[in-house]
Formats: structure tokens, sequence, C-alpha cells
């Protein structure tokens, strides 16, 4: 099991940030209870795949430590709002992957405990028999900051998370009831989301290695 300054060691190597700008992202979600607390040096609490998916987020969300809990607490708790991409055997339940926090985190296990490498390998082997390179498990994470969304792709699915308000405005438009809940979620969305907008339209993505890494560090594995 895996100690805070292991997986910031982790997430400096694949340069998501510095280490002294990691340690206070993290110190900042274990202050506001969003990730595991517990003592320092022998007594350090264990990392579990939630607490590295909501680091996960809020780096990917925020490059502001002082921004990490209000970032990392809105993107985790966006919503699945599609059902389009699903892979049959790594579907990610809609219910017990309802936020994105959730989603990954089952993500991340799934990696850890070498779920998405067999899915994997069994398809590239039926596909190429005789090849002997490692097969590709196309796993990464994609964050939206403007339009307060994201993604997460595994093998051949593809599980898109938005905002609650906007999922209700969506929501509302394929059941008819767009004239009725649109002021509503609209202000809703523009009140709640606005401060992560910017012109420049950012986003980030963590991709295979990163979150293989992340996985099999939680795993107890060697990576």
């Amino acid at each position: 099991m895996a100690t805070m300054p292991e997986l910031i060691a982790v997430l400096e190597k694949h340069r998501v940030d510095n280490g002294a700008t990691l340690e206070l992202f993290g110190r900042r979600l274990r202050e506001a209870g969003r990730i595991t607390k517990g003592k320092r040096g022998r007594g350090a609490a264990h990392m579990t795949y939630l607490d590295a998916a909501r680091l996960l987020i809020a780096c990917a969300a925020t490059d502001h430590p002082e921004r990490a809990v209000d970032a990392e607490y809105v993107f985790s708790n966006l919503v699945r709002h599609s059902e389009a991409g699903i892979d049959g055997d790594f579907p990610l339940p809609a219910v017990e992957a309802a936020t994105l926090d959730l989603g990954l985190a089952m993500t991340l296990e799934a990696i850890g405990n070498g779920s998405v490498d067999a899915i994997a390998k069994k398809r590239w082997e039926a596909e190429h028999p005789e090849s002997h390179i490692r097969a590709p498990a196309f796993c990464w994470l994609r964050l939206h900051r403007s339009h307060t969304s994201a993604d997460i792709r595994v093998l051949a699915g593809r599980y898109i998370y938005h905002h609650p308000a906007l999922k209700a405005l969506t929501d509302s438009i394929d059941n008819g009831t767009l004239h009725e809940v649109r002021d509503f979620a609209t202000d809703a969305l523009d009140r709640e989301t606005y401060r992560f907008r910017t012109g420049k339209n950012l986003a980030a993505e963590f991709e295979e290695k990163l979150l293989n890494d992340v996985a099999k560090l939680i795993a107890g594995e060697e990576y």
C-alpha cells in the first residue's frame, strides 16, 4: 500500500507538477477530508484508489494548490452523462461509477488488479496471435476545465461526465421538458462553473503510463 509521499513521487516522475506543489495539493485535500488522513512516518495513511483519483482530478482541474479543494470537489462530483461507447467487457457500471471520482477510482482499481490488462491481452492475442508486443490497454482521463466536464477512456469504452446542471439541461431536451428547467439549469451552470472558465479553454490529459503507475503503486505492485 502506498503513502502520500510515494504517490507524489510517481506524479512528479510523470511531470504532473513539481514535488513541493504536489505536496500542497495533497495537504489541502487531506485538511478538507477529501483524502485519507494519517500520521507521519510509520503511521502515515495508506492511500486508496479513491484518494489517488481525487488527487489526480485536483491536479487536472487547477494549477493552483489553494484552489485544489474547490476544484477537486466540483470535478469529482461531475455525473455520468452518456452511456455511448460502453465496453461490454469493462462496462464501468453507471450506479457504482456515478461520479467522476468513483469512476476513476474503479478504473484505477481495475488497472491495479490486472483486469484491464487481462482483457487487453486476450483481445490482442486473438487479433495478433504471433505478436510479442505488449497489448495496449488504452486508458486515460481527459478533463476540460472550461467546460467543467471530463471523460474516462478505458479499453474500447468512453464514459462522459458533466456538471449536474448541464446534465439536467440536456436531459430536459431528451424528455421534452426543456422550457420547464432551462432557465434554472442555465443559471445554476453559469453560477457554479464560471470560475473555471478561461479563454484558453484548457484541458488536461493523464495517459495510460501515468494511470498504470499510480494504480500499480496503490495495489502494492512493482511498476
